[in-house]
């Protein structure tokens, strides 16, 4: 087993969200860099070269470039050595990949290419492993996975609505500002929207309603705030599009667990990806065991 396997547990993720979200384009077209030949400070890495997986040399240039893309979606100027090394594991993950699929017959040539090799291999290596899950298994992973399932309880809303329109936004949001400050002090919502905003029509009903029935009726910004409040509390002014909004949330009852049958489909997904993952992982760890792979610089080397 090569010295770059020190660190590649964490970069399996790493590679499994890019090559599930698109990211190994990006990757595709920074791994090969043609990169001169010559020494470096290891003999057997070309200059200008950070690792060589089996022969071919992942560029420091693409390294860095890569690195500098990351740190920039993330609003920072760079990475720590960890999380360098976490990307240059990925970069070899998706080289040990992409030659496993040139072993298999497929062509290595334009990187736009390396995409659909690499994801032709991964479908490969994954496709026969998969099977479908026992009911048994689903009711582990909805029992087991928090609040990824869980539905909110039905609220009893009050609801004050300043339409834009025939009046400005400033004023607008003047008016909400002035329901949420009287109601605070005592006053009626439902009188203050009949005052100073539009009444709703129709109107919400009186007792409890489901929060996705709910967000029919208002919108996500303002069904997400209502998610915010605590029984009695009333909202500051929010800015949808239709107008500035004031709710007070009356109750509400607590979230439940659905039953499996109500959310199969969506618990089977779930389960679905990680069983993907979790071949995924097990495949390349096979790949990397039979690797020769070199990295040439040292403060990447060991790092977790």
């Amino acid at each position: 087993m090569s010295e770059a396997q020190a660190g590649s547990a964490s970069a399996r993720r790493w590679l499994l969200v890019g090559a599930l979200a698109g990211v190994v384009l990006a990757a595709a077209t920074l791994v090969r860099g043609g990169a001169p030949g010559g020494s470096d400070t290891t003999p057997r890495v070309p200059a200008g070269a950070v690792a060589v997986v089996n022969g071919e040399p992942i560029t420091r240039d693409a390294l860095a470039r890569f690195i500098g893309a990351i740190a920039s979606e993330q609003g920072r100027t760079d990475l720590d050595p960890a999380e360098q090394r976490r990307i240059l594991d990925r970069l070899i993950d998706e080289e040990l990949l992409l030659q496993h699929g040139i072993a298999l017959g497929l062509d290595r040539s334009e990187p736009s290419a390396r995409r659909a090799i690499v994801s032709a291999v991964i479908d490969t290596l994954t496709t026969a492993g998969m099977r479908e899950p026992q009911r048994a298994e689903l009711e582990a992973l909805l029992r087991d996975s928090g609040k990824t399932f869980v539905r909110p309880g039905p609220v009893q809303v009050e609801v004050a609505r300043v339409p834009i329109g025939a009046i400005s936004q400033a004023e607008a949001k003047r008016r909400a500002g002035e329901i949420a400050r009287r109601a605070r002090a005592g006053e009626s919502l439902t009188a203050l929207a009949a005052e100073l905003g539009e009444a709703l029509d129709p109107p919400l009903p009186a007792g409890r309603i489901r929060l996705d029935a709910l967000r029919d009726r208002v919108g996500g910004i303002v069904a997400q705030a209502i998610t915010r409040l605590s029984p009695g509390e009333i909202s500051d002014p929010v800015q949808a599009a239709d107008g500035y909004w004031v709710v007070r949330l009356v109750a509400r009852e607590p979230d439940a667990m659905p039953p499996l049958d109500d959310v199969a489909e969506a618990v089977k997904q779930v389960w679905t990806q990680r069983e993907h993952d979790a071949l995924l992982t097990r495949e390349i760890e096979k790949l990397r065991e039979r690797a020769e792979v070199t990295i040439s610089d040292r403060s990447l080397v060991g790092s977790e």
